[in-house]
């Protein structure tokens, strides 16, 4: 309110200085004009009474309108029409006062015809009395187009003072309500929060008052009560919440052990069978061997070293040398049966031999390729084992020329729990559970094309190697 009547104020000196200023300017063109009729009325009478006091005022008054029209010019013309009169009558102030200086001159020669130069300068006067009436009306005209113009701006910040006082009526009585509602509202959210506590719902947001008074401080201790009756309760329920985790691990544990009882009793029971075959085919071996069956001797002591590396620890890592070994025993075994039916070729690069895997890594694909692949053939076949280290990697191939299979009884296969779907599924846990993700096992099989199964797994040094 205070700017908007500066404004007004501002605004309203201004168009009082103009309007004065303008005012001035009237009165000076209006001087001149009558100033100049007084003059030239003055002179002629004075020319005719007394010639010689005419010439005396001339110079003087020649000198005191050039300064008023001077002043005149300082002030930007209202209009081209304006600037053209006011040129012209300071054009013609000189012409005019020559014509009376040639007139008195005359008069006081005694010459007749010193009228001539007198109606001269009359006409004279006539022409700048039409400039001065022109320049006058322009000035009026301009100045009447100022003044309304302040005039319809004083009228429209009148009407800008009178809205601002009513938008600052209303801004004051929204803030009468803001404030009367910044002291109520606290009080309302701290009773709506305590009957939710009352009702047992302690998931309660902070009750905010920024008050700076006793109301502010009741919130802080509301809130700080809120805080510690729900901290409470979370302690209680994390309480009972491990209470009954632990008597969940304590079942767990006990039924743990249980099954690891039940689990030792059965491996004593079942270490009594491979031990006793193990004693038994020692025997027929050497029975063989007394009665020179040295093929039933050959096939005996190739199945007892068989059993001797599968009663090892199922989970331990053996080096690739032993692997192969054992494949080959496996192969020599067979070839007892097949004949020449059955061919193989083992190709392992040196740095291969040395690395751990775990036991019975290769054997069960190689027992899959003769039963399942060369078997079926009439002319046998040929399993092919390469191991090679690229890249950080131990890469195992195995390759049969068999008769193959397709997908679907693959699938089979490993669904009815068919011995080489047994066999594949254990050694892809197996493999798992000792490299996770690093293990990669693949089976390429065609009907008719034979099968390559292809295992790759971190190539770990020697030491790497652990029951």
């Amino acid at each position: 309110m205070v700017l908007l009547d500066l404004s007004v104020q501002v605004v309203s000196s201004g168009a009082i200085r103009q309007f004065e200023g303008n005012l001035a300017r009237y009165h000076a063109i209006h001087r001149l004009r009558t100033g100049l009729a007084a003059q030239y009325a003055r002179v002629e009478r004075q020319m005719r009474e007394d010639p010689g006091a005419g010439s005396l005022a001339l110079e003087q008054d020649l000198q005191d309108f050039l300064v008023v029209i001077q002043h005149l010019e300082e002030t930007e013309p209202e209009s081209l029409d304006a600037f053209f009169a006011q040129q012209a009558t300071h054009r013609g102030l000189p012409a005019y006062f020559e014509k009376l200086e040639a007139a008195v001159r005359r008069r006081m020669a005694n010459d007749r015809d010193w009228y001539q130069d007198m109606a001269w300068a009359g006409r004279i006067a006539g022409y700048m009395d039409g400039y001065l009436s022109t320049f006058l009306s322009e000035a009026m005209k301009y100045g009447d187009a100022r003044y309304q113009a302040l005039t319809r701006r004083l009228s429209s910040l009148r009407r800008l003072t009178l809205g601002g006082l009513v938008v600052f009526v209303i801004l004051f009585g929204m803030a009468a309500v803001g404030i009367s509602s910044s002291v109520s509202a606290p009080i309302r959210r701290l009773a709506r929060a305590s009957e939710r506590i009352a009702a047992g719902d302690l998931d309660v947001p902070e009750v905010r008052a920024d008050s700076g008074d006793e109301i502010e401080i009741l919130a802080r201790s509301f809130n700080t009560m809120s805080r510690s009756i729900a901290s409470m309760v979370v302690d209680l329920r994390g309480k009972a919440e491990l209470e009954r985790s632990l008597r969940e691990e304590e079942r767990q544990l006990m039924e743990k052990e249980r099954a690891l009882r039940e689990a030792r009793f059965i491996s004593l029971q079942d270490q009594i069978q491979p031990h006793f075959l193990f004693n038994a085919l020692n025997t027929i071996a050497r029975s063989a061997l007394l009665e020179g069956a040295h093929r039933t001797e050959a096939l005996s002591m190739a199945l007892g070293r068989l059993f001797r590396y599968a009663l090892g620890a199922p989970e331990s890592l053996v080096p690739l040398r032993e692997e192969l070994g054992i494949v080959e025993e496996y192969l020599a075994f067979q070839k007892l049966r097949f004949g020449e039916r059955l061919r193989w070729t083992v190709d392992a690069s040196p740095e291969s031999l040395s690395i751990p895997i775990p036991r019975f890594t290769i054997q069960p694909f190689v027992e899959n390729a003769v039963r399942h692949g060369i078997e079926p053939r009439e002319d046998g076949g040929s399993v092919e084992i390469a191991a090679r280290v690229r890249r950080g990697r131990l890469v195992l191939d195995i390759r049969d020329t068999g008769v193959g299979m397709d997908l679907a009884s693959r699938t089979a296969g490993r669904g009815k729990g068919t011995p080489e779907g047994i066999g594949i599924a254990n050694v892809r846990k197996r493999l798992t559970l000792r490299y996770g993700p690093a293990a990669r096992l693949t089976v390429r099989s065609e009907r008719g094309s034979g099968t390559l199964v292809r295992i790759g797994i971190p190539a770990e040094p020697d030491g790497g190697s652990r029951p």
